[in-house]
């Protein structure tokens, strides 16, 4: 992005957030091509038991969640920069034991230790975009990371696809965690640091437009002034409202990143090559939504709108998945569902930051992340049971159609609110 006489460094530090990201979603998201890999499932004892199919994405979400409040205490003693560092590196060393995993409970282990270092890690892309960033950029900054959540799921079902068919499932944990080792050179040169004012490598100029920015914000001057601690924000009722949107947001993106390639495979009747583009391509329309929503995030003057339009949508997407009876409909309404919901993202993450002190933003961070993926976290299994007691994938999507209306409802009152 070209912004003349300002220096843009800080949207390259960005855009390695961005691919940092993607790969640590490349990590996590491996799950859901394993389910429709037999001899996965079968060396599993997976087969015919998708409740505890759905148990491997939430037991990583259970300790992503707790991991995302409860050590918020490492963040603020490392900083952003090394905690993302040293996060990456012992995950992907955990990953990499997954790949020689024999039991299904070894497996539940590399997941639930998966999960506790990236919740580590991902409170700490907010903190830079907010350290970085003045608040009228903020949704932009937002989007562009979040693109490369987008991207790794896109790259994920074609790559795992291709690698558990020719090489072995095993192969699904082993790239990813290769990938992760790769990843945090920029961290280790520092190409990334904790303020602009720390990086060798951004301009003097850059420095006093983003430092005198964001002092010309009454809102965050004012919030850092009368913040003595974390409960100030804990006492915000926006922040619980902003909760139960980033909770929607969540389950939808859980729900249907789990289960969509069984669906399509086994409700829908595609080939396997036929599920893996649909699915990449609803993803990289994923891509297209965050940014689009971040770029209108920081256009329209009360940000919430964009979650309540989006959130209404998704429930509409959503149902419109089993409530149609062509297979390319669904396709259609699965496409729109994922790449709609993308909206909320930047919309929560910007409004969170404007109203959060930036020496609380870690804990804060740490505190929405953890605490709406504590609820999301028991959607894959919450759809694997409904899914199996009821024989219909249609009872697990109209429970994503709920929470969406729910979150929906918080942003409809965030709005009255005047945010």
């Amino acid at each position: 992005m070209n912004l003349p006489g300002r220096g843009n460094y800080r949207y390259y530090l960005v855009t390695i957030l961005s691919v940092t990201w993607m790969i640590i979603y490349l990590q996590r998201t491996n799950i859901g091509m394993l389910l429709v890999d037999n001899r996965f499932l079968e060396n599993m004892n997976l087969l015919g038991q998708p409740a505890q199919q759905g148990l491997l994405m939430t037991v990583f979400l259970l300790a992503y969640s707790l991991a995302n409040i409860l050590l918020v205490s490492i963040s603020n003693r490392l900083g952003p920069r090394r905690t993302l560092m040293w996060g990456i590196v012992v995950g992907s060393m955990i990953l990499m034991l997954g790949g020689w995993a024999a039991t299904f409970a070894a497996i539940i282990a590399v997941r639930l230790l998966l999960g506790i270092t990236h919740g580590i890690q991902y409170p700490n892309l907010s903190v830079l975009v907010k350290n970085w960033f003045p608040p009228h950029e903020r949704g932009t900054a937002n989007a562009i990371y979040a693109m490369g959540g987008c991207i790794g799921p896109a790259l994920a079902i074609p790559l795992y696809g291709w690698l558990n068919q020719s090489w072995g499932w095993e192969y699904s944990f082993f790239v990813p965690a290769a990938l992760g080792l790769a990843c945090v050179i920029p961290f280790f040169l520092k190409w990334v640091s904790d303020q602009p004012g720390d990086n060798s490598y951004i301009s003097d100029k850059e420095v006093r437009y983003i430092i005198s920015n964001q002092r010309n914000c009454p809102a965050e001057e004012d919030s850092d002034q009368r913040s003595p601690g974390i409960s100030q924000v804990l006492k915000n009722q926006s922040f619980w409202l902003l909760c139960i949107a980033y909770a929607a947001f969540n389950c939808s993106w859980w729900g249907l990143l789990t289960w969509i390639p069984q669906y399509l495979v086994q409700a829908r009747h595609f080939e396997m090559s036929g599920m893996t583009s649909y699915v990449t391509v609803a993803y990289m329309v994923a891509m297209v939504g965050v940014f689009t929503g971040g770029r209108l995030v920081d256009y329209v003057p009360r940000k919430s709108i964009v979650g309540l339009a989006a959130l209404l949508g998704v429930a509409l997407a959503t149902f419109g998945i089993s409530a149609t009876s062509s297979p390319m409909g669904a396709v259609i309404c699965i496409v729109l569902a994922v790449g709609i919901n993308e909206f909320v993202f930047p919309t929560v993450w910007a409004i969170l930051q404007g109203i959060t002190p930036g020496k609380l933003m870690a804990a804060g961070s740490g505190m929405i992340s953890g605490t709406a993926n504590l609820v999301s976290a028991m959607t894959p299994f919450l759809m694997g049971f409904l899914i199996q007691i009821t024989g219909s994938y249609a009872s697990g999507l109209m429970f994503l159609v709920g929470m969406a209306l729910l979150g929906a409802l918080s942003c409809w009152v965030l709005l009255r609110q005047g945010h």
